[in-house]
């Protein structure tokens, strides 16, 4: 723990960003400052597990697992969505798997039934267990919430005001527009970085742009980008030069800790980042397309076969950084100037990850 702390001290996030240096390379290598984060970070804020689509009707669920916190998402009878730590009362198990739909949660191990509300139905041959309470055994229960498109939900006891964190992205992109887009597509990679460098990537104000991305460069006006930072929260913006993807503007939002959303032209795409472990990271990407664009389906395989071209130029770039971190030539760098929302995400960190 004393080397953690002293790990931790060696960012200064008081300091300008014309002085100051990003977070040391243990930052990135060290599994036991990942299971800081996952402590510290991912146990209090507000993640993204599945899209309202997937859990429309009564049943429907999602069930996956939150750096190492096993969950579900579930339709209630009564229409409520409610989400779950998936581990029955018993022994443990998972309750539910993957996407579907169901009348119960049963788990495969024993057979104990919980209903869509989380309360412990049925307990087979239990038998008499002094003091058993059955009011007290059903799932424990998490936070849930939605913001547009998106399902999330929350570990911490006393989850922070989603609302009001997002509150400058809703005036920019509102929730109930991203609400209206049609559901495409979504792909998974995993990556050998750490989580960290990904989300860096994306926060550097398109600096990294018109080198490693040229085409797409050509089709924005990178003189005109902007990074403007609210915490919890940063939007990166500029114009576009009227290509069909881009349109006439693009927007990248990245809410803390490991959301990003890109708003440009009639698309969403949204990046969500999780870690696997020190070293290797993965991300889940999908797409939305305004229902009302004139998009046919050969234009929409082109504008994902784009995406995947520059999502490879980034999984290229980011396993080159994450070696370059392992090396003894190595520890800390400085910030370019355009990278204003690297350094408050980096920020935000120490902050979260002091307490």
């Amino acid at each position: 723990m004393d080397d953690l702390d002293a790990l931790l001290r060696r960012f200064d996030a008081a300091a300008p960003i014309s002085r100051a240096r990003t977070p040391p390379s243990a930052w990135y290598t060290s599994s036991a400052w990942l299971e800081r984060e996952k402590e510290r970070l991912f146990r209090r804020h507000w993640c993204v597990v599945a899209r309202v689509d997937q859990l429309r009707r009564s049943g429907d669920h999602v069930a996956g697992v939150l750096v190492d916190q096993p969950y579900v998402v579930v339709r209630g009878d009564d229409g409520a969505l409610r989400a779950f730590h998936n581990v029955c009362r018993h022994h443990a198990t998972a309750v539910a798997s993957g996407e579907g739909r169901c009348e119960e949660l049963v788990c495969p191990y024993h057979g104990w039934t919980y209903g869509l509300d989380g309360r412990l139905i049925r307990a087979p041959r239990l038998g008499k267990v002094d003091g058993f309470d059955r009011a007290a055994h059903g799932l424990a229960p998490m936070h849930v919430r939605v913001w547009g498109p998106l399902v999330l939900v929350s570990l911490a006891d006393e989850p922070r005001d989603l609302d009001r964190d997002l509150a400058p992205l809703a005036a920019r992109l509102p929730p109930d527009d991203l609400s209206a887009l049609s559901f495409v597509e979504r792909r998974t990679y995993r990556i050998g970085c750490n989580w960290k460098v990904f989300a860096d990537n994306y926060l550097d104000g398109g600096y990294h742009v018109p080198h490693m991305h040229r085409e797409l460069a050509g089709k924005l006006d990178l003189d005109a980008y902007t990074v403007e930072s609210f915490g919890r929260l940063s939007i990166q913006s500029t114009r576009g030069g009227g290509d069909p993807r881009v349109g006439a503007a693009a927007t990248y939002a990245f809410v803390h800790p490991n959301l990003m959303l890109n708003r440009y032209g009639p698309w969403l795409d949204v990046d969500v980042v999780l870690p696997i472990d020190a070293e290797s990271c993965e991300v889940v990407m999908e797409w939305w397309i305004d229902p009302t664009a004139r998009v046919d389906d050969a234009e929409v395989e082109r504008q994902l076969a784009e995406s995947e071209r520059v999502q490879q130029e980034d999984v290229a770039v980011c396993e080159a950084v994450q070696r370059g971190l392992r090396s003894i030539a190595f520890d800390t760098g400085p910030y370019a100037s355009s990278e204003a929302a690297m350094f408050e995400f980096h920020r935000g960190l120490a902050a979260d990850l002091e307490r």
